[in-house]
């Protein structure tokens, strides 16, 4: 009696030798893609000329927005959001849009900037168009948590 269990045992524990690494392996690769080193903020640019500031851009709340260009890069804007008061919401994403999100989803253009910091200097992808929304989202709640209508950059 004892030595038919002992072998569906020993059966069972070669099968899921063989099944759980192979699932924690699918599983890592069903992953979303971590952030590269370009999707986190940067400090803010010394050399930089700030183009624009404004804290009336966020809907919802009371961002203040600083543009700011490279004098040896003039194309490359970069932003910096300073909120008033501390953003109680996990893991804020920055994304760039051209088209406003409808609802708490994201457009299917949407790139992301990166993960959000306050203080971080962010480089905008303005090379399609030059206006457009930054958008905050949170992927813990899968909802926009606030949109910022920029228009084209002097």
């Amino acid at each position: 009696m004892i030595q038919p269990l002992r072998a569906v045992h020993r059966r069972t524990f070669v099968a899921l030798t063989l099944v759980l690494p192979a699932i924690l392996l699918i599983g890592l690769g069903a992953r979303r893609p971590r952030l590269g080193p370009s999707a986190h903020g940067t400090d803010v640019p010394d050399t930089g000329n700030m183009v624009r500031e404004s804290s009336t851009l966020w809907q919802k709340h009371s961002i203040q927005s600083r543009f700011y260009r490279k004098p040896d890069r003039p194309l490359d804007t970069y932003v910096v959001l300073l909120p008033a008061e501390e953003l109680n919401e996990p893991d804020l994403l920055l994304y760039w849009a051209t088209s406003v999100p409808q609802g708490n989803i994201l457009p299917g253009e949407a790139r992301l900037v990166g993960a959000f910091t306050t203080g971080k200097a962010f480089l905008l992808p303005l090379n399609e168009k030059p206006a457009g929304h930054l958008v905050l989202f949170s992927p813990a709640h899968q909802t926009v948590f606030d949109i910022a209508r920029v228009e084209k950059l002097p």
